[in-house]
């Protein structure tokens, strides 16, 4: 087996990075999921939420390596309980809420 090298003249190409806003990849398609659903979610409702949405056949382990990458390395906020009794987790997308406008110290004096 031969080892390759690599120097400074030869260009090598290294794979995007999956956009978490686009279908076409699992971290997408989970992110997007999550984002639109209404109520908690586990992880074989979610499994099965993909599959209608996408037709695609994303594991439930695939997906929850697709939350914790949404985690840890785009900063996205996904909330994990408990349901009920049950050992298994459900989670949800935190959405943040818009800032409201304070008042102006000059309004306030007025």
């Amino acid at each position: 087996m031969q080892a390759t090298q690599t120097n400074a003249t030869t260009s090598t190409r290294r794979p995007q990075r999956a956009m978490f806003d686009q279908p076409t990849s699992q971290l997408g398609r989970t992110y997007l999921a999550l984002s639109n659903a209404d109520a908690w979610l586990m992880l074989h409702e979610l499994a099965a939420e993909i599959r209608q949405r996408y037709h695609h056949m994303d594991s439930e382990a695939a997906i929850s390596a697709r939350l914790r990458d949404l985690r840890r390395h785009h900063g996205i906020d996904i909330e994990s309980r408990r349901r009920g009794d049950s050992p298994a987790h459900e989670y949800r997308l935190m959405r943040k809420m818009p800032a409201q406008r304070q008042p102006d110290m000059l309004e306030i004096r007025q």
